[in-house]
This record gives structure tokens, C-alpha cells and sequence, in this order.
């Protein structure tokens, strides 16, 4: 856990719903805390140098975009050889996540996941089969569970998304500013003009895109995203294997609550997972019961163990 002072957390709160779309946003953002646009300037610097900040610019949704074929790709490896192997698989640019978790035997016996993203199954097949074929993780037993439908996905702060079949159409200075600014964006005086320097937007245009894009659903949101664990808080994905019957019913449930960031249906008898994002140790296990209770379904947690690659971007 990060040290953070009450400032700090004051402007980590304002910035839960992203960052102002206005010329300044972090003079924005300091009249807003009661400081000056030079001290968030310098608290955000640190926040990301400590790892606070895991991430600063666009949070695209994925099937918006075209990107229906999700996939969360998990193997049985040996304890003594996950690791190695997890960096191995996190070289590959077309994977996005990959991390160690536990095992929940007998209904759960894999401990390595990552996800890879495509436009459509067999594409993504083809670079699970890559994987496979070029380290050592064909030796080992895996297990392919692609999407079927996203319930919520919310990223660092908590809402429902809205669920679309459509891709969103994108013009060529919006496909610009997303392949750009996934990874990053400036802290200045005048972030926008900077970064639309680049791309050979003024200010005025890349606020604009970037506007339209949050408006239509492209983005779920723009700024920082935050690290919990670094704030003090906790992570974790969780499993249920959900009656076909029941599976809307359950989802509302689960969905209901503010903690629950992301929710899936995957294929597998495990068939609904989601992640659990709380501000204070001990929350995650009070949701999870809470769920429980009100499903009567077990709950199956499988907390981060090791981070091996996060880097969850996508090329339009």
C-alpha cells in the first residue's frame, strides 16, 4: 500500500468518473480539491511513479470496437513453473493480461490465466495456438473460455455498461486518438494540445473526439486508472456456475452491487465470472457472502497471486 495523504485520496476521488474535458482539466481538477494546478500536476507524477496510477488515457470497450471474440485462456501448470512461463506468454503483443491465481479443486484445476482479444474466434484461436506451439505451455492442460455476453464492465469506478451487438463507427482522427492514447497522456498545462500536436488535432478537436467517443459508448472512460490494491483496497476475479435458467436473474444480483466492476459469461460449467474491486480490506469477503446468500450459488475467489503483464490495449 501506498502512503496517500488526504489530498491524495480528495483527488483520486474527484477523478473516479475520469478527467474533465475542458482545456485545463487539471486546473479543473484543482479547483475542485483546493489545489493548484502545479500540485495535481506533481501528485499525479508520483501516484504514477508508485504505481498508484496503473494506467493513464483511454479505457476503450472492446466489442464496440469490433472485438467480440474475448478470450481467457488458462493452463494447469507446476507451482515451480508458472512463473517462467507467465513471462513467456507476456511477450506476445496480442496478450493483454496474464497473471497467476489459485486453484479451486476438483471444479477449478488451473492456476496461469491470460486473455487474449480478437475480432472474431478463429483469429484468436490461431494465436492461442501460437502460444501453445512456441512455449511450453502446450505440454500443460488448458482450457479456452470465450465471452458469450458482457453483463457490466465498468473498469475503475463502478456503473453498468450498456450492452450493444453494433460497432460503433469511428472516423479516421478517432481511430488516431485511441491507438495513441491507450497508453498514456500527458501531464501539462495543456494535455490536449499536446497530445493532439502529434496527431495534428488542436485542442478544441481532440476534446471533441474524445467527447463523442465517451457520448456513443466507445470509451467506459478517460483518465487514470487506478491501482486498489495501492490505494489500500483489494481485487479479486471470482467464478459461479450459474443455472442456464437462472443466469439473467443471478447476473442482476451480482451486477447490483457497486463493488462488482466487470461481469461475463463465459463458456464453461464455471459460466459466469466477474471481478470484485473494494476501497477497504475484509469488503471482497462481505460481497462475496452477500452474493452467496442472495443466490444461494457458491462463490469461487481466485485472487491475483502474481502479475505477469498488464497492458490492455487494442489497434483499430
Amino acid at each position: 500500500m501506498t502512503e496517500l495523504d488526504d489530498t491524495d485520496r480528495a483527488l483520486v476521488a474527484a477523478l473516479a468518473a475520469g478527467l474533465p474535458l475542458v482545456q485545463e482539466p487539471y486546473a479543473e481538477i484543482g479547483s475542485r480539491v483546493g489545489i493548484s494546478e502545479t500540485d495535481v500536476m506533481a501528485r499525479l507524477r508520483r501516484l504514477d511513479d508508485t504505481g498508484v496510477i496503473k494506467r493513464f488515457g483511454l479505457v476503450v470497450q472492446h466489442r464496440e470496437l469490433g472485438f467480440n471474440a474475448n478470450a481467457m485462456v488458462v493452463w494447469d501448470v507446476p507451482d515451480d513453473l508458472v512463473g517462467e512461463l507467465g513471462r513467456h506468454l507476456s511477450v506476445y503483443d496480442f496478450v493483454t493480461l496474464c497473471y497467476r491465481r489459485p486453484r479451486r479443486l476438483p471444479q477449478w484445476p488451473f492456476n496461469l490465466f491470460c486473455m487474449v482479444h480478437g475480432k472474431d474466434r478463429n483469429a484468436v484461436r490461431a494465436q492461442i495456438a501460437i502460444l501453445n506451439e512456441e512455449t511450453d505451455a502446450g505440454r500443460y492442460p488448458n482450457a479456452v473460455l470465450f465471452s458469450r455476453k458482457r453483463f457490466k464492465q465498468c473498469g475503475a469506478r463502478y456503473g453498468a455498461a450498456k450492452e450493444t451487438a453494433d460497432i460503433i463507427p469511428l472516423d479516421r482522427n478517432d481511430r488516431q486518438i485511441i491507438n495513441n492514447l491507450q497508453g498514456g497522456f500527458p501531464v501539462c498545462d495543456a494535455p490536449f494540445a499536446e497530445a493532439g500536436r502529434e496527431l495534428g488535432l488542436n485542442e478544441d478537436e481532440m476534446i471533441r473526439h474524445i467527447r463523442g467517443m465517451c457520448d456513443s459508448g466507445v470509451l467506459s472512460r478517460f483518465g487514470p486508472l487506478f491501482n486498489a490494491e495501492r490505494l489500500g483496497g483489494e481485487v479479486v476475479l471470482a467464478a459461479i456456475a450459474v443455472p442456464a435458467d437462472r443466469f439473467d436473474d443471478v447476473a442482476e444480483a451480482v451486477n447490483a452491487h457497486p463493488e462488482v466492476a466487470h461481469n461475463y459469461a463465459r463458456d464453461h460449467r464455471l459460466n459466469m465470472w466477474f471481478v470484485v474491486s473494494a476501497e477497504r480490506p475484509g469488503r471482497i469477503d462481505e460481497v462475496i457472502a452477500e452474493i452467496e446468500a442472495e443466490t444461494g450459488l457458491h462463490v469461487y475467489p481466485m485472487p491475483k497471486e502474481e502479475e505477469y503483464f498488464i497492458g490492455l490495449k487494442v489497434t483499430v
